[in-house]
C-alpha cells in the first residue's frame, strides 16, 4: 500500500503553490490529485476544472495589494504579514518566466482619475496589478506543472475525490468516486469554487465549523474599447465603487477586461458568465463584470444556496445558456431578440448567449442597482450608460462559507488543511497562491 507524507486535493493555484512551498522545505512524497485534465490537454471549454485551476482561462490578471477579496484572509494573519506573502507569490511568477507591465501607471492621468471620481461620490479603488493574458497564463501553468513533476509530485488527473479517510480524529487519507482509497500523513483540500459546495458539505459530516461569506450577483457588460481607454492605459483592473440612488446599495466594477471577451462557465445545473483577454488585446470591445454586494440574515444565512438559486433561474430562461441583453431593452422593458442587438452599435462577442429579459430572472434590486449604477458610472467613463452597451447574465462571484482554521490553515480534524477559494479564504488567482503557500508552511 502505497503512503504519501502529504495529499493535495485540487491542482488550482493554491495546491500548486502548497506543493511548491512543501518542495523548498524538503523533498518528499506528495501527491496532487485533480478531477479535471493537465494543462497540455486541457480544452478551452473545460474552464473550471484541471490542472492549473478555473483561472487558467481567465483574464490572467494578477492582484497585488493586500485589499478588496485578499481581505479573506486577514483574520488569520495582518495585511502586513499578507502583503510580504503576496510580493512573494509575484517573484515566483516571475521565476517562471512572467513578464507582463505592473500597473497603475503614475501619470498626470491617474491623478485625474482619481479627482474625476472624487467630485462625483464615486469610490476608485486602486491596487497593483498586471495582466498576464490567457495564452501567457497557459504557458506559466505548464511550466508550474513540469516543475512539479521534475520534482517528484505525482500528478493524478482525471479523479474525484468524494470523502476524506477520518480516525480518532485525525485525518487518514482520502476516497476517490471510485472508492479507491489513498493514504497519507497530511492532506490539503483545495477544491476551487467549482466544488466549493462539495468542501461545505464535507465539513458539515464531520463537524467542522464555518461561517457564510457575502456573495455579489449582477451582470457582464459590454462596450465599445474606447469608452473605458482612459482606465485600461492607466489602471487596466478597473474598480469603481458606487452607491446606488433607491436603496443605497454598493454596486462595483470587478475583472475588467480591456479588449477583451465575454466567456461562458459551466457548472453542474447552470451557467455563469466572465470575461477574458489574451496578451495581444485583439478585441474591439471591453468588459466588466458589475455586481450587488449581498448579505443574508436569519432566516436565510447561506449566501451560496441563494445565489446559486439565482444563477439556475437565469441559466433556465436562457434554456441553458447566458442571457444577452441590450440596455436599451432592459430600461425599456422589453425582451431582446436577435433582430434589436443586430441594431446595436456593440457587436457581442460571445454569440452563444440567448436574446431575453434579464429582469425575469435577478430579482428587481439587483436589476434597479445595475440601471442606477450604470448612470452614476457614466460621469467617469461616458458612454457606458448607453442603449448600445450589452449585458450578459448572470454573473455571480461565490464567497464561499469561510472554513475555521488555524493560522497554518489546519481544520479541527487533525493534519487535515484547506485553503483558496472554495475554503472562502481567497477570490482570485493570486490570492489562492497566497493561502497555498500559508497551507504549505503550515504542513511542512
Amino acid at each position: 500500500m502505497t503512503k504519501y507524507n502529504y495529499i493535495v486535493v485540487g491542482a488550482g493555484p493554491a495546491g500548486m503553490f502548497a506543493c511548491y512551498e512543501i518542495l523548498k522545505k524538503k523533498k518528499t512524497k506528495i501527491l496532487l490529485i485533480d478531477m479535471g485534465k493537465r494543462i497540455e490537454k486541457r480544452k478551452p471549454s473545460e474552464v473550471m476544472m484541471g490542472i492549473g485551476g478555473a483561472g487558467t482561462y481567465s483574464d490572467g490578471k494578477l492582484t497585488l495589494t493586500a485589499n478588496l477579496s485578499h481581505e479573506k484572509a486577514f483574520h488569520l494573519i495582518s495585511k502586513f504579514e499578507y502583503q510580504k506573502i503576496l510580493d512573494y507569490v509575484d517573484t515566483v511568477f516571475n521565476d517562471f518566466g512572467i513578464d507582463s507591465e505592473y500597473y497603475p501607471k503614475e501619470t498626470l492621468q491617474l491623478k485625474e482619475l482619481i479627482a474625476e471620481a472624487e467630485v462625483n461620490d464615486i469610490e476608485l479603488v486602486l491596487r497593483k496589478a498586471r495582466h498576464v493574458g490567457t495564452d501567457k497564463l497557459k504557458m506559466f501553468v505548464k511550466k508550474f506543472q513540469d516543475y512539479l513533476l521534475e520534482n517528484g509530485v505525482e500528478i493524478l488527473d482525471g479523479t474525484k475525490v468524494e470523502d476524506i479517510i477520518v480516525e480518532e480524529g485525525s485525518v487518514k487519507g482520502v476516497i476517490t468516486s471510485d472508492e479507491k482509497k489513498i493514504y497519507g500523513k497530511k492532506v490539503l483540500l483545495t477544491p476551487g469554487r467549482l466544488n466549493a459546495r462539495w468542501l461545505q458539505k464535507l465539513a458539515d459530516r464531520y463537524d467542522i465549523k464555518y461561517i457564510y461569506d457575502k456573495v455579489e450577483v449582477g451582470v457582464r457588460v459590454e462596450f465599445p474599447s474606447s469608452i473605458m481607454k482612459r482606465q485600461a492605459e492607466t489602471l487596466y483592473e478597473t474598480v469603481y465603487r458606487v452607491r446606488t440612488k433607491t436603496y443605497q446599495d454598493i454596486v462595483r466594477t470587478f475583472c475588467s477586461c480591456p479588449n477583451g471577451l465575454v466567456a461562458i462557465e459551466e457548472y453542474e445545473n447552470y451557467v455563469c458568465v466572465n470575461g477574458h483577454s489574451n496578451s495581444d488585446h485583439a478585441s474591439k470591445n471591453s468588459n466588466f463584470a458589475f455586481l450587488c454586494e449581498v448579505n443574508l440574515k436569519e432566516p436565510l444565512e447561506n449566501s451560496i444556496a441563494y445565489a446559486k438559486s439565482v444563477a439556475e433561474l437565469v441559466s433556465l430562461l436562457g434554456g441553458g445558456k447566458p442571457l444577452i441583453q441590450s440596455l436599451y431593452d432592459l430600461r425599456d422593458g422589453r425582451r431582446s431578440t436577435w433582430s434589436r442587438l443586430s441594431k446595436s452599435f456593440v457587436e457581442p462577442s460571445l454569440k452563444d448567449v440567448v436574446p431575453g429579459d434579464i429582469s425575469m430572472g435577478l430579482p428587481h434590486r439587483i436589476v434597479l442597482n445595475i440601471l442606477e449604477g450604470l448612470e452614476i458610472l457614466d460621469k467617469v467613463m461616458p458612454g457606458i450608460n448607453g442603449g448600445s452597451t450589452l449585458l450578459y447574465a448572470p454573473e455571480v462571484k461565490f464567497r464561499s462559507s469561510k472554513i475555521d482554521t488555524s493560522k497554518g490553515l489546519e481544520t479541527s480534524i487533525r493534519n487535515l488543511y484547506v485553503a483558496g477559494d472554495a475554503a472562502g479564504l481567497s477570490g482570485s488567482i493570486t490570492g489562492a497562491a497566497v493561502t497555498g503557500v500559508m497551507a504549505g508552511e503550515g504542513m511542512a
